[in-house]
């Protein structure tokens, strides 16, 4: 099984910013290049679409 790459903060910062404009993970998986269940996975772990911060989920 491959190991995939961490988000980086510049992408948790990117998803931070396309959840405050209404956007969508299959959305922000196209603005990445990730796949969007990694996308979904990030924001569900991290307090969902209303409540993800890029900092606060680096941090974890």
């Amino acid at each position: 099984m491959a190991r995939h790459e961490l988000l980086k903060i510049e992408e948790r910062e990117a998803i931070s910013r396309a959840l405050s404009l209404d956007r969508s993970a299959r959305y922000i998986e196209k603005m990445l290049g990730r796949h969007h269940s990694t996308i979904s996975r990030e924001i569900d772990r991290n307090g969902g679409a209303t409540a993800y911060r890029a900092v606060e989920a680096q941090r974890r």
